[in-house]
C-alpha cells in the first residue's frame, strides 16, 4: 500500500503529494463495482486526513477513585476525501486498498475500529472466495493524486449507525469524477468508551459536530469551495445531514437516503434531536427512500413536513432494500449474494437493488447539480430521471416565503416600507398561529434598545408587530403603548392600555406576581393621561 498523508504542510490541503506517481493520462472506464454509472470528466483522487478536534475530549478524565488525568489530545477524527485530480499513470486503487488502512501511533485506536468496520463490510454475509474478489476489485481512485487547480464545491457524506467510512465509496468516486470534493468522517460514539455509537442524541449530536469538524478542516483549502456545501446521508446519517444543514447556512442541499426520521414511530430521533428547530431548515431537501410498505416500512413524514422554509423533494423507490442505497448493493450484486428466502415473490432482488442505487446515484448528482452548482439544466435531468419505472413516486413541496428577522424588520422600516411587513408574515406562516413566527421576547427587547437609542418609530413597528402576532398577550398591549407614549399618540397609548386590562385575567403567559405589576402600570397610565 502507498504512503499514507499524515499531516498538511501547505494551506493546499489537498494539494499535499505524499508520494503517487503523477503524469497525464487518459482516462479510465469505469470500475467494474459503478455498474452502468458513467464517470465524469475527472479523475478521481483520494486521500486520508487524521485530525484530532482539541474542542472536545475523548479519554475518560476521571477514574472511579475520584483521580483527574486531563486529556490533552482531544477526538480523533478520521476524514476521508474523494477530489477531482490531474490525469496520472499511476493505477488505479483497488477495493482493498480503502479497507486496509494505516495511521498515526496517535491514531491506532481509531484505525483499529475503522479496520473492523471496514473489513466486516467484505467479511461476512460474503463467502471467503467472494472476499478475495472484492478486495481485488479495480476501483476509481487514485491514493493521493494531485487535485485539478480549480475549487470544488464541497459534499460531506455521512453513513449508518456503525458504517464504515467507506460504506458509500461508489457513489464518492462517482461524485468526484463529475468536479466535487466529497468527504467522509468517522462517525464513532460520544467517547472512547462508547467507539460505536449508538441510537441516543448525544451519539447523533457527536456525528454532527464530526461533520462540522471536517467542513472547518476542509474549507481552510483553496481548492475546495465552500460557499454552497451539499450533504447526503443514509438511515441515521440522514438524521445527522439534516442538523448540519440548519446549522450551517452555507449547505444549500441536504439528500436523506432512507433517513430513519421517517419510519413510524422513530420520529423523535430527528424531532428530538439536540437543536432541530425545521424553521432553520432553509436548504433544498431530498428525500430519497424505499416506498411504503417495501421491507416493512411504515413511513411518516411530519418530521420533514414541519421544515416549510425548505424546498422538499419526495421521492420513493420500488424494490429497493434499506442498505440498498449504500455500496452494499454493488459488492453483494457483483458478487451474486444469495437472498433470504423471505424475500422470494417480492419481486426485489440483487439485480433491482443494484439497478436502484444506480438511479439513487445519479438522482443525487443531478440534485447536487442544481442546487450546489447551480446548474438550471439539472432541474430537467432530475425530472427525467424520476420518470423511471423505478420511481413509485415523486412530489415536490416548494419552501414558503421566509419570515422577516429582526434585521429584515427594522431595514424594511428604515425604508419606510413597514406596511409590508404584516402581508409577509402572513404568507410566510400560512397555516400556523403566527406567534410562532414572531419572537415577542426578542422583538420587545430589540424595541426598548431602539428606543433608548432614540428611534421611537422604529420601536413602534416593532411593537406593533408583536401585539398584533401576539393578540392575546397583555404584555405586548403594555410594550405598545410604551411605544404610543414615545412618539406622543396618547389616544392610542390609552387604547393599548385599556386592552391591556382586558386581556390580564385570561392571559396564561402572565402569573400573578405580573399581573399585578401590569395591571398597577397601567392604571397609573391611563390616570397619567389627560
Amino acid at each position: 500500500m502507498r504512503a499514507i498523508c499524515w499531516s498538511i504542510a501547505t494551506a493546499w490541503l489537498l494539494s499535499t503529494v505524499c508520494g503517487a506517481a503523477m503524469a497525464d493520462g487518459a482516462q479510465a472506464a469505469a470500475p467494474p463495482l459503478w455498474g452502468t454509472l458513467a464517470p465524469g470528466q475527472d479523475t478521481v483522487g483520494f486521500r486520508r486526513l487524521f485530525k484530532v478536534d482539541r474542542s472536545r475530549t475523548w479519554i475518560q478524565t476521571r477514574a472511579l477513585d475520584g483521580t483527574f488525568t486531563p486529556d490533552r489530545n482531544g477526538r480523533p477524527i478520521q476524514i476521508n476525501v474523494w477530489y477531482p485530480a490531474a490525469p496520472t499513470r499511476s493505477g488505479p486503487m483497488r477495493l482493498g486498498d480503502y479497507v486496509e488502512q494505516r495511521a498515526p501511533a496517535a491514531f491506532s485506536t481509531l484505525n483499529d475500529e475503522m479496520l473492523l468496520r471496514n473489513r466486516d463490510s467484505i467479511g461476512e454475509p460474503f463467502t471467503a472466495e467472494a472476499t478475495k474478489q472484492l478486495v481485488g476489485m479495480p476501483m476509481a481512485g487514485h491514493l493521493d493524486a494531485k487535485p485539478t487547480p480549480e475549487r470544488h464545491p464541497l459534499v460531506l457524506l455521512a453513513g449508518g449507525l456503525s458504517a464504515d467510512i467507506n460504506v458509500n465509496v461508489v457513489l464518492a468516486e462517482y461524485l468526484a469524477s463529475h468536479g466535487y470534493a466529497v468527504a467522509s468522517v468517522s462517525l464513532l460514539g460520544h467517547d472512547v468508551d462508547e467507539m460505536a455509537p449508538a441510537r441516543t442524541h448525544a451519539n447523533t449530536e457527536a456525528g454532527v459536530r464530526d461533520l462540522e469538524f471536517a467542513i472547518a478542516t476542509l474549507c481552510q483549502a483553496k481548492d475546495v469551495d465552500c460557499d454552497h456545501i451539499g450533504v447526503a446521508g443514509h438511515s441515521l446519517g440522514a438524521i445527522q445531514a439534516v442538523l448540519l444543514g440548519q446549522r450551517n447556512g452555507n449547505v444549500t442541499a441536504v439528500v436523506a437516503m432512507d433517513g430513519t426520521y421517517a419510519f413510524k414511530g422513530n420520529e423523535t430521533a430527528l424531532t428530538g434531536a439536540n437543536g432541530f428547530d425545521p424553521k432553520a431548515s432553509r436548504y433544498a431537501l431530498l428525500d430519497l427512500r424505499r416506498r411504503q410498505g417495501m421491507q416493512s416500512a411504515d413511513l411518516n413524514f411530519a418530521p420533514i413536513d414541519s421544515m416549510r422554509y425548505a424546498d422538499r423533494t419526495y421521492v420513493q423507490l420500488n424494490l429497493m432494500h434499506h442498505s440498498d442505497f449504500t455500496s452494499f448493493s454493488m459488492t453483494a450484486d457483483a458478487m451474486h449474494l444469495p437472498t433470504k428466502a423471505e424475500y422470494n415473490g417480492t419481486g426485489w432482488t440483487r439485480a433491482t437493488a443494484r439497478q436502484g442505487y444506480e438511479l439513487s446515484a445519479r438522482v443525487v448528482l443531478a440534485f447536487l447539480d442544481e442546487h450546489v452548482q447551480g446548474d438550471a439544466a439539472a432541474a430537467t435531468q432530475l425530472a427525467g430521471l424520476l420518470k423511471s419505472g423505478t420511481v413509485a413516486s415523486s412530489r415536490h413541496e416548494n419552501a414558503l416565503p421566509v419570515p422577516p428577522g429582526l434585521t429584515d424588520v427594522i431595514a424594511l422600516a428604515q425604508q419606510g416600507k413597514a406596511a409590508a411587513l404584516k402581508p409577509m408574515y402572513q404568507a410566510a406562516c400560512a397555516g400556523e398561529p403566527l406567534e410562532r413566527c414572531v419572537d415577542q421576547d426578542a422583538f420587545n427587547n430589540r424595541a426598548y434598545d431602539e428606543l433608548k437609542a432614540k428611534r421611537p418609530e422604529i420601536a413602534l413597528v416593532l411593537f406593533d408587530l408583536v401585539a398584533w402576532s401576539h393578540p392575546t398577550s397583555a404584555n405586548a398591549q403594555d410594550s405598545l403603548a410604551d411605544g404610543y407614549l414615545a412618539l406622543g399618540q396618547k389616544d392610542r397609548a390609552r387604547e393599548a392600555s385599556k386592552q391591556e386590562l382586558a386581556l390580564l385575567d385570561r392571559d396564561p403567559s402572565v402569573d400573578g406576581s405580573a399581573r399585578q405589576q401590569l395591571k398597577a402600570a397601567a392604571e397609573q397610565r391611563l390616570k397619567d393621561l389627560p
